[in-house]
């Protein structure tokens, strides 16, 4: 009896660390990727933009390994009345169609940032890295609309810093929510932490991320330098 009821307990254990080891590697598996509450907020507002007459459209459609996010490139809020004095281009509906792995990983090494669309908005606009051409820091020698955006000379309306004056709010103590996804598939969130405070770079990682309480990967956004993105912790495949 004694020696059936060890094998039992043993049996018992057995079966209770496998059942975690499962879930630990099905956690691990999803734990960096879009979850479908993140996927929900990827829509565009309801809004005619002045230069083109068009308003902005964004989807999402999911595979079994990736996220395709299409979208026109139309932003659904205000802008300048493009072009400017100090910004010659025009506003030029766009074909994007961005595919991002749907578990990405952590690289062995990060990689260098690319010119052009680094990561997608909630709203379908590209986010771009903090450089211009002459490799100064674009938000300080560029000038922006009201809305933290403006079209390059592609006519690809896009943003280089935080645009938080139109697609999402600050608010003081709130956590931030997500506000877009990198190329790499880590999620973008707002500068406001899960603790309720302010994010700045010195707290962040030089790709200007680091890792939430439920151990997932994503990047904030911070109003210092490198504002969104500072590298790629993941693979890039676009």
């Amino acid at each position: 009896m004694e020696e059936l009821a060890r094998r039992t307990i043993i049996s018992k254990q057995v079966n209770m660390m496998l059942t975690y080891l499962f879930i630990s590697v099905l956690l691990a598996s999803n734990a960096n990727g879009l979850t479908r509450k993140e996927i929900r907020r990827f829509k565009a507002d309801t809004y005619t933009e002045q230069n083109t007459g068009l308003q902005g459209t964004v989807s999402v459609t999911t595979t079994q390994g990736t996220h395709t996010i299409v979208s026109n490139g139309i932003p659904d809020h205000a802008t300048a009345d493009y072009p400017t004095q100090r910004n010659p281009n025009n506003i030029i509906e766009q074909s994007y169609s961005f595919t991002v792995p749907k578990n990405p990983s952590v690289a062995d090494q990060s990689t260098a940032l690319n010119m052009g669309p680094i990561g997608i908005a909630v709203n379908g606009i590209p986010f771009y890295n903090p450089w211009t051409r002459e490799n100064t820091d674009a938000v300080e020698s560029e000038t922006f609309d009201e809305c933290d955006g403006h079209p390059d000379g592609r006519g690809r309306y896009h943003y280089h810093k935080m645009p938080s004056s139109c697609v999402f709010n600050i608010r003081d103590g709130i956590a931030s929510t997500i506000i877009g996804v990198a190329l790499d598939g880590f999620p973008i969130y707002g500068p406001i932490d899960e603790d309720g405070t302010e994010l700045t770079s010195a707290d962040l990682d030089d790709c200007h991320g680091k890792v939430s309480s439920d151990g997932s990967y994503r990047y904030h956004t911070t109003e210092d330098f490198p504002y969104i993105l500072g590298c790629y912790r993941g693979t890039v495949n676009n």
